[in-house]
């Protein structure tokens, strides 16, 4: 029936029952917060569509977050306004998406889905980018950038002039920003920038599946073209504008993770990338072993690898420090290295 059946973003089912140190939610956020925030819809928001693509609380965004009036696109999730990006290729000058690897592994995924040619360029041994190069190689099409960075964590210091440069589209992931304290989209403001957003990460909303888009009144509307009419569900509209609410709590939680961020590094002997994410990834021979290792001691990592400068690594989620005590002791004992 089918001559060849694209590729699929593969995540480990690794339950509720083990430290949850692989997908990188935000784990120091208060019960409080949640208690102020997922409190119950009324019966006609369950019974009746939302808004047609969730325009209440796109309005609400940008109000929050200074942007123009039209230029977010409400999406479910960062993963799928990320599609809805590439998708756009199908009406670009060239149907080609350069990423700079190592980096999150969902646009080889949606350009394979998508039927994107992808063009895989490595960051330099410093994880900066050769601008001309990246330049050269999109020609029309677009670049995919994530920054902070999978697994990297660092913020590439190129984007701005990357922007200014690109003939096509340039996929701006920033799914980390919060984290380095860019709280406020900016690059939208070049009018072939999309920066993907979400609320799965410093805002502790993975559950709910929200994210956005920002880019420019003229892009962002062919974006909502590509959008689904009603992307998320009223109960979760409702929870993020109240989250929007209460953001001191998230930033609270952001600085306790940097300094918690910072003592966990201090710790670890070994090569790794540290960098502006909530996440350390550490360079380890023999990483998908030690990352079973650690499940069996009740430990979800990520195991990565078979990447530019990320042969063979295992990123952890940064989680309150009473955790990280028991988890730096399981990994100490794991390598055979004890992490005082």
């Amino acid at each position: 029936m089918f001559k060849r059946l694209p590729q699929f973003y593969e995540e480990p089912d690794v339950g509720y029952r083990v430290y949850r140190l692989h997908f990188n939610e935000n784990l120091f956020l208060p019960e409080e917060y949640y208690r102020l925030i997922l409190g119950d819809i009324e019966s006609w928001e369950a019974r009746f569509y939302t808004q047609p693509n969730n325009t209440s609380l796109a309005a609400k965004i940008e109000g929050h977050m200074g942007l123009p009036e039209g230029s977010v696109v409400i999406t479910a999730g960062a993963d799928d306004g990320l599609r809805i990006a590439v998708q756009l290729l199908h009406y670009a000058e060239e149907r080609r998406l350069v990423v700079l690897e190592p980096t999150y592994s969902m646009p080889r995924i949606l350009a394979d889905q998508l039927g994107v040619e992808y063009v895989q360029l490595p960051y330099k041994p410093d994880l900066g980018l050769d601008v001309d190069e990246v330049v050269r190689r999109a020609r029309g099409g677009a670049v995919y950038v994530c920054s902070p960075n999978n697994p990297t964590g660092h913020v590439v210091k190129e984007l701005a002039e990357l922007a200014s440069r690109l003939d096509g589209l340039l996929i701006y992931d920033a799914a980390y920003a919060e984290f380095a304290g860019m709280w406020r989209p900016e690059l939208y403001e070049y009018g072939n920038v999309v920066e993907a957003r979400t609320f799965s990460k410093a805002w502790g909303l993975a559950g709910l599946r929200v994210g956005y888009l920002v880019a420019r009144r003229e892009l962002a509307s062919a974006l909502k073209a590509l959008a689904y009419p009603h992307p998320i569900s009223s109960y979760s509209a409702k929870a993020v504008e109240r989250a929007l609410e209460h953001e001191n709590y998230v930033r609270r939680s952001v600085e306790e993770m940097r300094e918690v961020r910072g003592r966990v590094a201090s710790r670890l002997p070994l090569d790794k990338y540290v960098g502006e994410g909530n996440f350390i990834t550490l360079k380890l021979d023999d990483a998908e072993e030690i990352a079973e290792a650690l499940y069996r001691r009740g430990f979800a990592v990520r195991a990565l690898g078979g990447r530019p400068l990320c042969r063979s690594c295992l990123r952890f989620t940064v989680a309150p420090m009473d955790v990280m005590e028991k988890f730096l002791a399981a990994l100490g004992e794991t390598i055979g290295i004890k992490l005082i």
